[in-house]
C-alpha cells in the first residue's frame, strides 16, 4: 500500500465520517443509510484501484446535500494526487445531474474550474470563473482564480481590472504595479511614449517604492530627450536600492553620452565603487576609461585579455582591486584573468583562477526569496512561483574569500 494514497485518502475518510455522525444526529428524525456503493467504493480505494472506484462512485444514484461531500472530497483526492482526467470525470458527473440543486452545482463548478486550470486547460476553466464570479457569494474566490488564469496568459488589462475589485492587500498591489508596468514596457517597445507615462504614474498609485516603475519613468524621460531628468530618476536609486545600481548602468551611459557628458559619468562610476563594488559597475568604468583612452581595451575586454596588451583595462583592474578589494572586484580580476597574467603565470594560475571565479559565478545573481529559485539575470515575476518582485540579489561571498580579494 503506498502510504501517499493513504495520506490522500485522508480528506475523503474525514468527509465520511461527518457525513456518518450528521446521519446520526438526524437519524430519529429522518432514518437514512449510506448506499452500499460507497463503501465498496472506498475498498477499491484502498486496495489501490481507482478505476474501479471512479465506476461504482458514478453509478450511485444518490445525491445530496449529504453524500454530495464524498463525491467532492474523492474528486479532490485525485487533482491532488494528479489524477486530474478522474476528478473532471467525478465533478462533471455531478455538474449533469438534473436533481443537484443551485448550491451543490456551485460547488461542483467550483471544483471543476480548478481541475481544468490544474490540467493547464485555462480557457475552459475561464469560462467557468466567469459564470462564479457573476454570482455575489463566489466573486472573490472566483476572481482570485480568474487574476491567477490572466497573469499566466500576460492578459494584463483583465488581470487590473479583476485585481482591482479584490480586497486589496501589499501584495495585490505589488502585483498591480506590476502589471501596469507591463503594459509600459508594451508602450515604451512600440514608442508610444504618453501611454508608457500613464502606466507607469498607475503603477506608482499601487507601489510608491515600485523600483521596476522608477527604472521605467527614467526610460521614459530619456525617450522623451529629457537625459538630466532620467539620469537624476536613475542616480536616486543609489541611495535606497544601491543593489539594483548595476540595472540603470548601461541606461545611464547612453544619457550620458547623449549629453556628451562622458568624463562626469566615469566620475560617477568611479564615486560610486567606493560604496557598491559590484560588478557591472566595474565592467562599465572599464568600458568608460579605456573607450576614452581608445588603447584598445575597451569595449571588448574579453577580446584583448586573449591576447597581450590591453595595458588600460590591467591598469585599472589592479588599481579598482587595491582600492575596492570586495568578491564584486574579485569576480572582474577573475574574468579577465588573461589580461593580467602572462603566458608563464597562466600555466601556473589560471587553474586556480578558473576554479574561484566558477565559484564566485554561483554566488552572484538573483535568488526569490519566496521559492529560492536562482537566476543570472532579473526577473522582475519569479519563473518558479509566480511571485512579483522577489527576486534578490544573492548573499554576499563568505567573508574568508572576501578577505582574500585584499591580497
Amino acid at each position: 500500500m503506498d502510504p501517499a494514497w493513504l495520506l490522500l485518502l485522508l480528506p475523503l475518510s474525514a468527509a465520511s465520517g461527518w457525513v456518518m455522525a450528521y446521519r446520526d444526529q438526524r437519524a430519529k428524525r429522518e432514518p437514512h443509510r449510506l448506499p452500499p456503493g460507497y463503501f465498496q467504493g472506498l475498498n477499491f480505494l484502498l486496495n489501490e484501484q481507482p478505476d474501479r472506484a471512479l465506476e461504482v462512485f458514478m453509478e450511485i444514484v444518490e445525491i445530496d446535500q449529504e453524500t454530495i461531500e464524498i463525491h467532492l472530497a474523492l474528486g479532490n483526492l485525485f487533482r491532488r494526487r494528479g489524477e486530474v482526467e478522474r476528478a473532471i470525470r467525478i465533478h462533471q458527473s455531478l455538474i449533469e445531474r438534473k436533481d443537484l440543486s443551485d448550491s451543490l452545482r456551485t460547488l461542483a463548478l467550483f471544483e471543476l474550474g480548478q481541475d481544468y486550470y490544474k490540467a493547464g486547460l485555462l480557457d475552459r476553466a475561464e469560462q467557468l470563473f466567469q459564470e462564479l464570479y457573476r454570482l455575489p457569494d463566489q466573486a472573490e474566490a472566483a476572481g482570485q482564480f480568474l487574476l491567477k488564469i490572466y497573469d499566466r496568459e500576460k492578459d494584463w488589462p483583465n488581470a487590473i481590472r479583476i485585481a482591482e475589485r479584490l480586497p486589496g492587500a501589499p501584495q495585490l498591489n505589488i502585483a498591480l504595479a506590476h502589471y501596469h508596468c507591463e503594459l509600459a514596457e508594451r508602450a515604451i517597445a512600440e514608442g508610444r511614449v504618453e501611454t508608457a507615462l500613464q502606466a507607469v504614474d498607475r503603477a506608482f498609485e499601487h507601489d510608491p517604492h515600485c523600483l521596476r516603475a522608477v527604472i521605467q519613468s527614467g526610460r521614459v524621460a530619456a525617450l522623451k530627450g529629457h537625459h538630466r531628468n532620467a539620469i537624476a530618476i536613475w542616480r536616486g536609486i543609489e541611495h535606497w536600492a544601491p543593489a539594483a545600481l548595476g540595472e540603470v548602468v548601461p541606461h545611464l551611459a547612453n544619457s550620458y553620452m547623449a549629453l556628451g557628458q562622458t568624463s562626469e559619468f566615469e566620475q560617477f562610476l568611479r564615486a560610486t565603487l567606493a560604496e557598491h563594488p559590484e560588478p557591472r559597475v566595474i565592467e562599465a568604468l572599464l568600458e568608460a576609461v579605456c573607450d576614452s583612452r581608445d588603447d584598445g581595451g575597451g569595449r571588448d575586454l574579453k577580446a584583448a585579455g586573449d591576447q597581450p596588451g590591453g595595458t588600460c583595462g590591467r591598469d585599472l583592474l589592479l588599481e579598482i582591486a587595491r582600492k575596492h578589494p570586495s568578491p564584486g572586484s574579485l569576480h572582474v580580476l577573475l574574468e579577465h584573468r588573461k589580461l593580467l597574467l602572462d603566458d608563464t603565470a597562466q600555466k601556473q594560475w589560471i587553474p586556480l583562477a578558473d576554479l574561484l571565479y566558477r565559484v564566485l559565478q554561483q554566488e552572484r545573481g538573483y535568488a526569490c526569496s519566496n521559492c529560492g529559485l536562482t537566476s543570472s539575470t532579473l526577473h522582475w515575476q519569479c519563473p518558479g512561483c509566480q511571485t512579483w518582485d522577489s527576486m534578490r540579489h544573492r548573499a554576499s561571498i563568505q567573508t574568508g574569500l572576501a578577505e582574500a580579494t585584499s591580497h
